[in-house]
């Protein structure tokens, strides 16, 4: 579970787009209504796909609503230490990719003591949320989902079980632009008795020199 990795490091598509993608293109007129002009040119038209083994794209439109578009201040190249540090200490690094026509973001963790993950990311139009996949080396699978904040905040609640060794409780993970080349990501643990979040852990991203 990332939880645990990171403990571990630190203490060492909106109904309109939805729409639009399921809609299907008008059906052809048929036959018996086309000028003579209208079937010669169709005719031709089929003719140099079939002979040429071609095909006519009808790609989707991909994901281009803005609450699509929420999570893409994390896209880069980033090296990655504990907030807060002044030695300059670098952890890990993270590659964060877009795909899949602009409708998922993968991450590739690389932490350099401990064992690498990745995570699948995406909006879904239905539930109007980002939900994400954990996956890494140890084995450990979590799911997480949430929303951006009115502080431009993204903050995704752990879907999952506490972790071996963890205390119980409620877990979210959050995500905040501090600049174009710089993000914090950290993780928060809910005290019951408080009623209050308290951090967990906490990183700083920064884009790698020469790097976008």
């Amino acid at each position: 579970m990332r939880f645990a990795i990171v403990t571990a490091l630190m203490l060492s598509i909106s109904p309109a787009l939805a729409s639009a993608q399921t809609a299907q293109q008008a059906p052809p007129p048929a036959p018996n209504t086309m000028s003579r002009q209208e079937l010669r040119d169709e005719v031709t038209q089929q003719r140099a796909i079939i002979q040429g083994r071609a095909v006519r794209p009808q790609r989707p439109a991909g994901c281009v609503s803005p609450e699509s578009r929420q999570f893409d201040f994390w896209l880069g190249e980033w090296d990655v230490s504990p907030s807060g540090s002044t030695s300059g200490v670098t952890v890990a690094e993270s590659s964060i990719t877009l795909t899949d026509q602009g409708c998922v973001i993968i991450e590739h963790w690389r932490p350099f003591g401990g064992g690498h993950g990745h995570s699948i990311n995406m909006f879904d139009a239905t539930d109007q949320k980002w939900h994400q996949t954990w996956a890494d080396a140890n084995g450990s699978r979590t799911e997480f989902s949430g929303v951006l904040d009115s502080e431009g905040v993204l903050r995704l609640d752990n879907l999952g079980p506490s972790a071996q060794g963890q205390s119980p409780g409620r877990r979210r993970m959050n995500f905040q632009r501090i600049d174009d080349r710089t993000v914090r990501q950290w993780g928060e643990v809910f005290d019951d008795a408080a009623q209050t979040w308290n951090v967990e852990w906490d990183f700083t991203y920064r884009r790698r020199a020469g790097t976008q």
